[in-house]
């Protein structure tokens, strides 16, 4: 008989980036490298695509990865485009897993106004509320004459909550989250409630405190609990629980 195939995992990386004007943008300051590296320590395993929005590492993949299987990388920048290349992924193909590490823009920008005047509102009880009186001035490129302006953004869609509803997916999902300034109880709490609406067997939980120096690292959350992995060791502990899952189905 000849050999089973070997399994296969999706995996985003880098950082999505959404246009303010044809020639700005914004996203955020995260390089996909964790994803890559995961990347790598999943190739061991089965063959990888790797949807990545830095370009560096779809050139550095060319050969293959390195791996005992080869890694397949697509770019992308916006968020319209990861959702799209996801789309297209997990309907035609079967995913043993999917990891989405990518730090996805929760916000797109729609227009751009020059601040006229900022005033209190009168009717707020508490001062929190202002009045601002702006005046639109998209263009395609915003004019750098404008003393103040402000960039009107609506909410993305979620990508990572699709998998489970719109696109049918039951494979492995592994979710990754970042806060800044929580402490070590409320990012697992948040980090569990996360997961759970997410539909994900693991979610992998940091703040941004915890992105470099000697202590890096990020919590590895499931129904059973909490765990510390280092930065240095998630993508093999990652590739361990996809080892462990394979097994028990």
């Amino acid at each position: 008989m000849p050999d089973a195939a070997p399994p296969r995992f999706l995996v985003t990386a880098g950082s999505t980036r959404e246009r303010i004007d044809d020639v700005r943008d914004w996203g955020n300051i995260f390089t996909g490298n964790t994803g890559l590296a995961i990347a790598r320590a999943l190739a061991e395993v089965g063959e990888v695509d790797l949807l990545t929005a830095n370009r560096a590492h779809v050139d550095e993949l060319l050969g293959g990865g390195g791996g005992r299987h080869l890694i397949h990388a697509t770019g992308f920048t916006t968020h319209a485009e990861l959702k799209a290349e996801l789309q297209a992924a997990v309907t035609k193909r079967d995913y043993a897993a999917v990891f989405m590490s990518a730090a996805v823009s929760d916000y797109s920008p729609k227009r751009v106004y020059e601040v006229i005047e900022k005033k209190a509102d009168a009717s707020s009880k508490d001062g929190a509320r202002e009045v601002w009186v702006v005046r639109d001035v998209q263009k395609g490129k915003v004019s750098s004459a404008h003393r103040r302006i402000a960039v009107l953004a609506e909410p993305t869609e979620k990508l990572v909550d699709l998998f489970r509803g719109a696109w049918g997916y039951r494979g492995l999902l592994v979710k990754f989250k970042l806060e800044v300034g929580l402490s070590k109880e409320e990012l697992i709490r948040v980090g569990q409630a996360s997961r759970r609406a997410s539909g994900a067997e693991y979610l992998v939980a940091n703040t941004l405190a915890m992105v470099g120096g000697p202590e890096a690292g990020a919590y590895l959350l499931s129904e059973v609990g909490e765990e510390w992995v280092p930065r240095g060791e998630l993508a093999a502990r990652l590739a361990a629980v996809v080892r462990e899952a394979i097994k028990t189905r």
